[in-house]
């Protein structure tokens, strides 16, 4: 539950009212020599707590073919003012201060995917609102107006002149994403602005072909305020809107934890999720993990994020499904909780028909085929569940929180379209859930005596035949379904929407992944590597590159891998390291571990990138040796820290010859490196001056991307000997709570 900041605007400024000082209205500033030192005050704060919108403090309009503005409740944050095509207008509450040098105001926005399906079911996202206004300013007789959009457009139109930056119809910056909820901080200066978006630094700049106060007076005061835009514009949500005087500080900068935690990085709502290991996670990439198939099925490999797979055999009934481990879901007594979470494809199936009544995830006391009876757990494949364990509950229709239990097969078939779904099933004593590509599809409340499923949790330890893909309960005559699964994962927690999402996107968001199950697939081996079996859990087959040569051994990315980079224009290059058969720490100190160019280099110029292994980063978009603007070198100035830290030789952090990730991640106006999930370096760049441009749209067209060596700029550096597993990278800039959770997934 959000706490409530402010009643309304009324008793906003009461509060001021009484807590100012005794000088009157009206009076004049002190001379100079006397001037009042520039506070930092939060004159107004809206949280839209409340059902439904003051009357008194919120005027709502509509444009035409557009909504009155309302209170909604958001699964993440709660209840927010959701706009479609409408505004609000509300007294402007600068009026009762007087501001120095700034105006700041900080507010949570989100601009949903607008999706559209044709007739023959084909989906298109509709292209992100970047013209209209989300905050807007106006005079009485509407002659002068400021507003700022998801562009991050500001635009000044006033009788003392007019500015403008971040015009959408010159460029689209990429600063607010839709999609995700987006913790914005803009600060209005009289000599510039600055921008921030989910407490990284999107624009800081001087002015200096305009004179700012004029804007920062303006904002002071004018009457009107302005959430929403008087034209059309498409639907977005705002929250915690906070109005300053002056210049907020750091602390108001910093993105907030909400939901279940986060942290101050890139990626959006994922951040709002605690990283969760699952009790047993299988991704059939690493052997069978205490994994026995029963029946005809086979793993087999599907290439690019999901690798290999477990594909089971159809046409049969209780005689096909993968075998769990007997001990995975003994282990909630203590949390009261558990949750199923796996990719499903249709595979081997064609017709819907053919397998509607099918069990996705079943459990029992022992293998039984004939009548399967009690203790048992069934998770049926069409969105329904059934639990007989020390009690039981069959999820009826009365005990859905809707009255209906709605069923997902036949003619609403959720696997239909021949693509990869994520479903999950959660539980604890009194409710379950079920959820389909991380949105509910049933959900059901128990009253706990009469049906619960607390049995699962205090006798769980009886469920020991565990089966993925049939085995259906009750000696019902329904059929193992020819599905293919993959990343089967069991935690003894409850996850969250937000952990289901994150979980999904770890999977939907890579533009390219290898997990060398079939050796190098799509890549192309230069040299002397080799791919072998690594008896390390949980990693299985890895490339393992040769060592002692020098732009001679690596792995070539095929043609196209980093396109999707330029469409969102944020890429998280992510990777599993050991240097066991590496040599000696200074044998690879200087080494990269994933480069990139226009095509096979020669002398190895411009366009390129360098991903090092000591945690440095390079980007060159523009020519030879710097000489043009677009290029960054990530230096000790650019680092927030204020210093590169460089972890090789004495301080090699792959000298215990373990599996370590490696993690580097790029937008536009920012880098970090991780290693472990740990943040090494984080740098900030403008995204415009000589030396700060990452421009990841030139990036995503490089023709000859390698992994594992290949040095930038003709030095004479090793390709490196190290092991590599699972590349993949993302046209995202993962958080650092996405990036443990992959950690989470190898444990």
């Amino acid at each position: 539950m959000k706490t409530k900041k402010w009643t309304s605007f009324v008793a906003a400024i009461a509060v001021l009212l009484l807590g100012s000082s005794c000088q009157d209205w009206g009076e004049m500033d002190p001379a100079a020599g006397n001037q009042v030192t520039p506070t930092l005050e939060n004159v107004a704060a809206f949280s839209f707590d409340e059902p439904e919108l003051d009357p008194i403090v919120y005027k709502t309009y509509a444009n035409a073919d557009g909504q009155l503005p309302s209170v909604v409740e958001d699964d993440i944050k709660g209840n927010v003012l959701s706009l479609n095509n409408g505004y609000v207008t509300l007294n402007n509450p600068l009026n009762s201060v007087k501001v120095q040098k700034a105006v700041s105001m900080t507010f949570w926005m989100k601009q949903p995917l607008v999706v559209n399906v044709d007739e023959e079911g084909n989906e298109t996202t509709e292209p992100q609102d970047l013209t209209g206004a989300l905050i807007a300013f106006e005079n009485e007789n509407a002659t002068s107006k400021m507003f700022f959009t998801a562009n991050g457009w500001i635009k000044y139109n006033g009788m003392d002149g007019e500015w403008e930056d971040n015009n959408p119809a010159t460029y689209a910056t990429g600063y607010i994403p839709a999609g995700d909820w987006h913790y914005v901080a803009l600060i209005m200066r009289n000599d510039g602005y600055g921008l921030y978006v989910d407490g990284q630094q999107k624009v800081e700049k001087k002015v200096t072909d305009f004179d700012c106060s004029k804007m920062v007076q303006f904002l002071n005061n004018v009457s009107k305020m302005y959430i929403g835009s008087t034209e059309t514009s498409k639907p977005w949500m705002i929250d915690d809107l906070k109005i300053y005087r002056n210049e907020i500080t750091a602390k108001e900068i910093a993105r907030p934890n909400i939901g279940n935690g986060g942290g101050q990085v890139p990626g959006g709502d994922d951040n709002k999720f605690e990283p969760i290991a699952p009790i047993f996670f299988n991704s059939f990439d690493a052997g069978m993990n205490g994994c026995s198939i029963y029946g005809a099925g086979s793993i087999i490999y599907k290439g690019g994020a999901f690798g290999n797979v477990f594909s089971n055999a159809s046409g049969a009934m209780r005689s096909n499904y993968l075998v769990l481990p007997s001990n995975v879901l003994g282990q909630s007594a203590d949390t009261q909780a558990l949750t199923i979470g796996v990719w499903v494809n249709r595979g081997n199936e064609t017709e819907s028909s053919a397998y509607m009544w099918a069990p996705l995830f079943t459990a029992y006391a022992s293998h039984n085929p004939t009548d399967n009876g009690m203790p048992m757990l069934a998770c049926q494949y069409r969105g329904v569940l059934q639990v007989n364990c020390n009690g039981w509950s069959d999820y009826t229709d009365d005990q859905n929180v809707n009255k209906q239990n709605i069923l997902y097969h036949g003619e609403n078939d959720w696997l239909a379209d021949g693509q990869w779904h994520y479903y999950t099933a959660v539980f604890t004593p009194t409710t379950a859930k079920v959820y389909i590509d991380g949105e509910i599809a049933n959900e059901w409340e128990i009253d706990g005596t009469n049906n619960t499923a607390a049995g699962l949790f205090s006798n769980g330890s009886e469920l020991q035949y565990i089966c993925l893909g049939g085995n259906q309960a009750w000696n019902w005559g329904d059929n193992d379904p020819g599905f293919w699964f993959d990343d089967i994962a069991i935690y003894n927690q409850e996850l969250s929407k937000a952990q289901i999402k994150a979980i999904m996107g770890l999977k939907t968001n890579v533009a390219y992944g290898n997990t060398f199950s079939n050796d190098a697939d799509n890549m192309t081996l230069k040299g002397a590597g080799t791919f072998v079996n690594d008896e390390t859990p949980g990693f299985g087959k890895i490339f393992q590159n040769a060592v002692g040569g020098l732009r001679e051994n690596y792995l070539v990315f095929p043609s196209g891998a980093l396109s999707k980079v330029g469409e969102t224009k944020e890429m998280t290059i992510n990777v599993w390291l050991n240097a066991s058969n590496a040599g000696a720490s200074n044998t690879y100190m200087w080494s990269p571990v994933m480069t990139g160019y226009a095509e096979a280099p020669g002398g190895n110029g411009c366009p390129m990138f360098a991903c090092q292994y000591r945690g440095a980063l390079m980007i060159n978009s523009n020519g030879p040796d710097n000489s043009g603007d677009n290029w960054c070198d990530y230096t000790d100035a650019q680092n927030v820290a204020g210093t590169n830290q460089i972890l090789h030789d004495a301080t090699d952090w792959l000298v215990d010859h373990k599996w370590h990730l490696y993690t580097a991640v790029f937008t536009p106006n920012s880098a970090f490196v991780y290693f472990d999930g740990e943040l090494i370096n984080e740098w900030a760049i403008d995204g415009e001056s000589r030396g700060q441009q990452c421009d990841l749209e030139t990036l995503s067209k490089l023709g000859y991307v390698c992994l594992g060596g290949n040095q930038a700029w003709g030095w004479g550096d090793p390709d490196p000997g190290f092991g590599f597993d699972d590349i993949m990278v993302y046209n995202k800039a993962l958080s650092q709570a996405e990036i443990k959770q992959i950690m989470n997934f190898k444990k």
